[in-house]
């Protein structure tokens, strides 16, 4: 089931979304966790309502340009990816838990 309304195909190479809403980050891990963090509370306190952001993880963007086919990121580390974002984000204040959509 798939709950974007968009293909993501089409969301990687910014066809359906503005490129200043998306942030590719080849990993997750302690270095990268803080812009990721910045990045997704950019995006939930969407001042210009631009429908908020999506940072998608697994791709290498140098000068903003994605890498293409994606490394992507390891199946067996998804869900522990995905309860690290959750515990990170509850920095932001105040909390916010952003949608988490693994996929293919």
């Amino acid at each position: 089931m798939n709950i974007l309304p968009f293909n993501i195909d089409d969301l990687i190479n910014a066809r359906s979304v503005e490129s200043v809403r998306l942030d590719y980050k080849l990993s997750w891990n302690d270095v990268t966790r803080p812009s990721i963090v910045k990045s997704i509370c950019a995006f939930a306190n969407d001042l210009y309502n631009i429908d908020g952001g999506f940072v998608i993880l697994g791709i290498e963007a140098p000068d903003g340009v994605p890498v293409l086919p994606p490394a992507g990121i390891s199946p067996n580390t998804v869900e522990r990816i995905q309860q690290e974002v959750r515990v990170a984000c509850k920095q932001i204040d105040p909390e916010y838990q952003p949608l988490i959509v693994p996929t293919e």
